[in-house]
């Protein structure tokens, strides 16, 4: 670290040590002008330790962390009426119905994992290709 004009100043290499990202983030950094950079002379370049200070923010703000909903707000959900209770429950059972019938048709026996759908179309594929 060296001290110019009563600042705190880092060489390239000493800042990307500092933040432990590489050298060349830290020159991306000054190329895009996110980091100011100094010349001293015609190759040394150093960088203000306060500007290093201001690169590192919070990942995510108070909000983001709470879902996006600040702690002030309250997120308003009404409670179902009886009658959309009724309805939902008649669907759940209508899609276990449907889940049965769907069963028995099969003689019980259930559908493949996707996984295994989607490796048998790729080997089909490939050997088309072939």
């Amino acid at each position: 670290m060296r001290t110019v004009l009563n600042e705190d100043y880092v060489t390239v290499p000493e800042a990307a040590q500092l933040l432990r990202v590489h050298v060349s983030t830290i020159r991306r950094w000054i190329d895009s002008g996110e980091l100011p950079a100094h010349r001293v002379g015609q190759r040394r370049i150093l960088v203000k330790r306060a500007d290093l200070t201001n690169l590192i923010t919070p990942a995510r703000t108070e909000q983001e962390k709470a879902g996006g909903i600040s702690h002030t707000e309250h997120l308003q959900i009404p409670k179902l009426t009886p009658e959309e209770q009724r309805r939902g429950l008649e669907a759940i059972e209508r899609a276990r119905r449907l889940q049965a019938e769907m069963l028995a048709r099969r003689g019980g026996k259930l559908f493949s994992p996707s996984w295994e759908l989607l490796n048998e179309a790729r080997d089909e594929r490939n050997r088309q290709l072939s």
